[in-house]
């Protein structure tokens, strides 16, 4: 238990800022020296579970968040993911070199792309694409499990071990309470003042992420009784912001929002809600159950079933009572700007003010960003 409200924000504050560029080695590397293997993974599709469950740490990649990227442009135009060319640049300039492998995806050409130069450049001794369908439909099921498998007999070949029934059902338990946890702490943000910012949350979401789930249980568990009655850090009402993003990993990016007049109750992130919504059936074939809850976790633009995610936001908006949404697209991700004109539509039929920002994947263009930000936020104030 935490025992007082100093210890709990110093805490607190060590576990928000975990997944920071200064901060989101640590743990991997202390696994590493304990003669274990680290995994990267660059998609929330790839069932972490089964790394988890051959004994490695299943460690999300994010990119460097400076601002250029010398070494990686010699590969990638800048016209493409500016997430790969910023994973690139980790890459390749050895901040990620303690990887022992890593598993990419076909989440769009740009990832798939990644995964060849990674190849290219004989990065790691272990790497895997796994091939996600774009539909969630019985046949898209068969044959992701069957992908899911393929991936499971590589991983007991790199690793040394076989991974049975059981330790699968194993891991599912530990991730299946990290979710639980974590949802405890979303529930916080329907308050009218919530305990948390939303960088705060941001924060929390992505240190699970990077951190091995054991140990980050235990630290999140020990902090939710503090976080019931915290003194939350935005006070006065604001209008309440859901932030629809991909791969939007530095919380300084919602802390901008925040500071132009807002509050960020809620978000439809891949780092964020849609990293832990879904828990994963317990009964049953585990395969089969991973298999299912990833492929029909929660909707992101890369999908074909966007009325899934649409209806999701609305619901969203309506249980969390959400003023308006910030659509952060990132430049050059091709799928949320296919995605992105029926999203508006649909938002703006229902009623919902809808702004869409165009960001780069480090955090530029401040001062831009915050004008726009202000401008909406102050047109939603008005009916305070």
């Amino acid at each position: 238990m935490v025992q007082n409200t100093v210890t709990a924000e110093k805490r607190l504050k060590k576990l928000v800022e975990a997944g920071q560029e200064a901060n989101r080695f640590n743990w991997a590397k202390e696994w590493k020296a304990q003669g274990k293997k680290v995994i990267g993974l660059v998609d929330t599709y790839i069932p972490e579970e089964i790394i988890y469950a051959a004994g490695a740490l299943p460690w999300h990649i994010f990119g460097t968040w400076r601002q250029n990227v010398p070494l990686a442009s010699v590969y990638r135009p800048p016209n493409t993911c500016r997430y790969c060319a910023h994973v690139l640049e980790s890459f390749m300039s050895g901040q990620l070199d303690f990887l022992d492998g890593a598993v990419g995806s076909d989440w769009d050409d740009d990832r798939r792309v990644l995964w060849f130069q990674w190849t290219h450049l004989k990065m790691m001794s272990f790497r895997y694409q796994l091939h996600v369908p774009l539909k969630d439909s019985d046949l898209a099921r068969i044959q992701f499990t069957a992908n899911v498998t393929r991936l499971k007999k590589g991983l007991e070949k790199f690793c040394g071990v076989e991974i049975t029934d059981q330790s699968l059902a194993d891991a599912i338990g530990v991730y299946n309470k990290m979710r639980s946890l974590l949802t405890r702490v979303y529930e916080m943000r329907k308050r009218d003042v919530p305990p948390l910012t939303g960088a705060e949350t941001l924060g929390l979401t992505t240190a699970a992420m990077v951190m091995p789930k054991d140990e980050y249980i235990k630290e999140l568990e020990a902090l939710l009784p503090y976080l019931e009655t915290r003194k939350p850090v935005i006070t006065s009402p604001h209008p309440r912001l859901l932030v629809s993003a991909d791969r939007l990993d530095n919380p300084a990016y919602i802390a901008l929002i925040e500071d132009a007049g807002a509050l960020v109750a809620m978000d439809d992130m891949d780092t964020g809600s849609r990293y832990f919504w879904n828990e994963v059936p317990v009964n049953g074939d585990p395969i089969e159950a991973l298999s299912r809850r990833y492929l029909s976790k929660l909707a992101c633009p890369r999908m074909t079933f966007w009325d899934r995610q649409v209806s999701q936001v609305k619901e969203w908006v309506k249980e969390w009572k959400i003023d308006g949404i910030v659509n952060f697209t990132m430049s050059y991700s091709y799928p949320r700007f296919f995605g992105m004109p029926y999203f508006r539509d649909q938002m703006e039929t229902a009623g919902i003010p809808f702004l869409t920002i165009q960001r780069e994947y480090y955090l530029g263009s401040v001062g831009q960003l915050r004008t726009r930000v202000e401008a909406f936020a102050e047109t939603l104030a008005e009916d305070f």
